[in-house]
């Protein structure tokens, strides 16, 4: 059954809020939610900048020498690529040398039709298994799946927030409604005891005690008039319609029928739905991946380098094929960042660890005492909800006694009370079933699943 509220004053015509537009409003239009997925949006984009250092790059080289003994002119166009492949480059391209060359520069000069080139730089120790750009990539990938997590994990908590402020403001309304009742009342009651009193008929101790009563449930409104102003106006920040603007809320909800609606079981095992145990997860994964980028910059460079090329002239190539295989090696005599860095790694994971730990026995034991506060809040309703039919009915027979002389107003005036004192703890109770159910959903992970 559907959480009803009551009419709300957009304009003359009357509209019924639901627990549905809250989700429906906060979801869509809550501003702190819009700032997350902007910044999920944006993790987007670095993603892409991360994956764009793997993009084709074309490159133009020229070199002029003008003396009186030599005079060439060099000039290279190549497409360059930096693979995710063992982190090979690779590379293609044409050039053309002309003129009078040196000895030590006769490689550069190929017949008038020039000669094109391909090859490749293989690394075989460091950057082997990974490299500075296919680290920062997979850690562009890794927090782009904290920015979803994240939007996901505001939706959660401000969809509780928000409807745990629609739940206590049905339970305000009703408790407003119940004070205002037994004050009518009183309110009736005391012109007819104030003319018993002016006829002679009661003493005045009957009229002080019904005056006591109507300041009591008097001050009892206001109270409550301000709990239920508190609440309106935290739910009214919110939700927002589509253009941004606060929604307008009803002065009060329909009583009838409300939060009057069976939830589903959860079990304790749906705790590793919760987002947070899945961000602590993937900063540790994101650790694990900078950590294996430093271990690889601790090791010698050792790259197989391999270039081939093939002059394009038919009739007087200057050198028609050319095979070039060679090795570059280098070792750091120093490398303080990286050592630095793997005792950073091992203490941020023991760290993360026991943050996980710690996570995940409070989401454990506090997922248990809600499950079971909601089913024991259930039978509290039902429980109460009997003894305000008793209640009732007691305070209906002792109203009937006074009117007929046979009981004192101090007793009708507690038995009124009674009853107003036992509906409230009933929609209480039906309101904790409904919140405590609630913190389950958001500790289960599973409040977005209506």
């Amino acid at each position: 059954m559907k959480f009803l509220f009551c009419l709300m004053a957009f304009t003359s015509q009357a509209y019924a809020l639901t627990e549905k537009d809250v989700v429906k409003a906060v979801l869509t239009n809550f501003p702190l939610i819009q700032e997350a997925e902007l910044k999920a949006e944006s993790a987007k984009g670095e993603l892409t900048a991360a994956d764009g250092e793997f993009d084709h790059k074309l490159v133009f080289r020229s070199k002029n020498r003008l003396e009186e003994r030599y005079e060439y002119g060099y000039f290279e166009a190549a497409i360059e690529k930096q693979t995710t492949l063992g982190g090979t480059s690779l590379v293609a391209g044409h050039r053309r040398g002309l003129g009078q060359y040196p000895a030590y520069d006769g490689k550069m000069k190929t017949s008038g039709a020039g000669e094109v080139f391909a090859g490749l730089s293989v690394p075989l120790l460091r950057n082997f298994k990974t490299d500075e750009f296919r680290t920062n990539l997979k850690v562009k990938e890794i927090e782009k799946k904290q920015a979803d997590l994240e939007v996901f994990l505001k939706k959660m908590v401000y969809l509780h927030k928000s409807l745990s402020l629609y739940y206590k403001w049905i339970l305000e309304t009703q408790k407003l409604k119940i004070n205002r009742n037994i004050f009518e009342l009183a309110k009736k009651r005391h012109e007819m005891i104030e003319r018993k009193f002016r006829a002679g008929d009661i003493d005045r101790m009957k009229v002080t005690d019904n005056q006591r009563a109507i300041d009591k449930r008097s001050g009892d409104i206001v109270k409550n008039e301000i709990d239920l102003n508190k609440v309106r106006t935290e739910l009214a920040v919110m939700l927002s319609d589509e253009r941004g603007q606060p929604m307008v809320l009803p002065a009060e909800p329909s009583p009838d029928n409300i939060l009057q609606k069976n939830e589903t079981t959860i079990p304790l095992t749906t705790i590793t739905q919760n987002p947070q145990l899945k961000l602590i997860e993937l900063e540790k994964e994101k650790l694990k991946t900078e950590s294996v980028f430093y271990d690889q910059s601790r090791l010698p460079g050792l790259n197989l380098e391999v270039l081939g090329s093939k002059d394009l002239s038919v009739n007087d190539p200057y050198n028609p094929e050319r095979l070039e295989i060679g090795v570059k090696f280098d070792f750091p005599l120093e490398n303080q960042k990286a050592g630095g860095k793997r005792v950073s790694y091992r203490n941020k994971v023991a760290a993360i660890d026991k943050n996980k730990q710690y996570l995940e026995a409070q989401l454990t034991q506090q997922l248990s005492f809600f499950i079971k506060a909601s089913a024991d809040s259930r039978i509290r309703w039902e429980t109460t909800t009997k003894e305000f039919e008793g209640t009732k009915t007691i305070a209906e027979a002792e109203k009937n006694r006074w009117t007929q002389g046979a009981s004192d107003l101090f007793v009708v005036n507690l038995r009124e009370q009674d009853v107003a004192d036992v509906d409230i703890r009933r929609w209480t109770a039906l309101y904790d079933y409904h919140q405590y159910h609630l913190d389950a959903r958001l500790f289960s992970g599973q409040i977005l699943d209506q």
